[in-house]
């Protein structure tokens, strides 16, 4: 279900992450996880939004060293300011947001993945949406 980026035998790459069309969503934070091949998945993330943005994006990395893992973002967003509106009006919503996650590899190679593979879920108590993206890295 993840989509494919060829590192080119890059050893290194970067990524980058930009969420737009919001709709009255609160953009809160996106994470990127590098999950490796040897089955080592990393408990913190290698990228988070800084804390100064407020529209979840993550601005293009430092080169990384990625070993063709498994990039794994998440994104979270509230609906807070829009749960009052009826639930076929946050679903439509839900579908204009455009989410365009980067990579690049080591020379002028930039490949732009428009979908995300999981989601979204909901945490009805803190009334937040989550949205996972998987990109291999081969």
């Amino acid at each position: 279900m993840s989509q494919v980026f060829n590192t080119k035998n890059c050893e290194k790459i970067r990524a980058s992450f930009e969420l737009s069309n919001n709709n009255g969503f609160i953009p809160l934070y996106t994470r990127l996880f590098l999950d490796l091949q040897d089955g080592t998945n990393p408990h913190s993330p290698i990228f988070t939004t800084p804390m100064h943005l407020t529209d979840a994006s993550i601005p293009i990395t430092k080169p990384f060293t990625h070993n063709k893992g498994l990039l794994y973002f998440e994104t979270y967003l509230s609906y807070y300011a829009i749960d009052a509106l009826p639930e076929g009006e946050i679903a439509n919503r839900i579908k204009d947001l455009n989410f365009s996650y980067k990579v690049y590899d080591c020379e002028t190679a930039v490949v732009e993945f428009k979908k995300y593979d999981f989601g979204p879920y909901r945490i009805e108590s803190k009334k937040l949406l989550y949205f996972v993206t998987l990109i291999d890295l081969v």
